[in-house]
């Protein structure tokens, strides 16, 4: 073997021991908890003892939409004038075995890891049932400090809407033209349904969609717990339709002749 060889095979090693390491080992387990501690108690309950706990004075949180917030202090009081209002209260759940976790040492000494994983984000209000808003992928970097465990650092990106209502059926186009008009509903306000291409569009102000037909009578948002069931009147023209969240009836939008 040539010295030239020697040399890189030298260099490889350390990046070819970095590898994730099993769910059962103590650090898993151990930054296992520390997730739970930042999440299910920090981020779902507004703690902010928990917060302190888990993160690093120098905590630097890169997000692939909101930015970049620098400092444990900043982060903490942006979190809790943000997120922590009771009345719709964003909740955080870890997708199943997705985590993992990758051990960072120097000189055979372990000073930190790399966690890895997908979240879910819910919202939780007052008389509904927890819907689910996005889905999003997170690296964080663990850091052993005097203190214990503690995130220095934060990556969260990849933020998707949830595919809900991604499968639907075909309806005849003749039915489809049946639905299509102006609605008037108490909270909605004016609604429009229009039909292009063998598909129903939903013009409601701020939110518009194209909507995936699960009967030939109820159509859902893709990306949303919401679907509308029309109507109609003995003599088959449309009456209304009526807005369902989650299963559950909560407006009524009349048709505007």
């Amino acid at each position: 073997m040539t010295i030239y060889k020697s040399i890189i095979i030298a260099l490889f090693i350390p990046f070819l021991s970095l590898a994730q390491i099993s769910q059962d080992s103590e650090l898993f387990l151990e930054l296992q908890k520390m997730d739970a501690l930042l999440f299910e108690e920090g981020f779902n309950n507004c703690s902010k003892e928990a917060m302190n706990t888990a993160l690093s004075e120098d905590l630097e949180f890169f997000h692939d939409k909101g930015g970049i917030t620098k400092g444990k202090d900043t982060f903490i009081t942006s979190f809790i004038t943000n997120m922590c209002d009771e009345t719709k209260k964003p909740i955080r759940k870890l997708v199943p075995n997705s985590l993992s976790v990758f051990p960072l040492r120097k000189n055979g000494t372990l000073y930190g890891a790399i966690q890895k994983g997908v979240h879910e984000f819910f919202i939780k209000e007052s008389g509904k049932e927890l819907y689910k808003t996005e889905v999003s992928q997170f690296t964080h970097l663990w850091l052993k400090e005097d203190a214990g465990w503690k995130i220095s650092r934060v990556l969260s990106y990849d933020h998707q809407a949830p595919e809900i209502n991604t499968n639907g059926i075909k309806v005849a186009t003749e039915l489809l033209a049946r639905y299509a008009g102006n609605y008037k509903a108490p909270q909605t306000g004016s609604v429009t349904i229009s039909i292009k291409d063998g598909v129903m569009h939903l013009d409601a102000g701020n939110m518009q969609a194209d909507l995936v037909a699960k009967s030939t009578d109820t159509f859902a948002h893709p990306q949303a717990p919401i679907a509308l069931k029309f109507v109609a009147r003995k003599d088959g023209s449309i009456e209304k339709f009526i807005v369902l969240e989650n299963g559950k009836n909560v407006e009524e939008a009349t048709r505007v002749e």
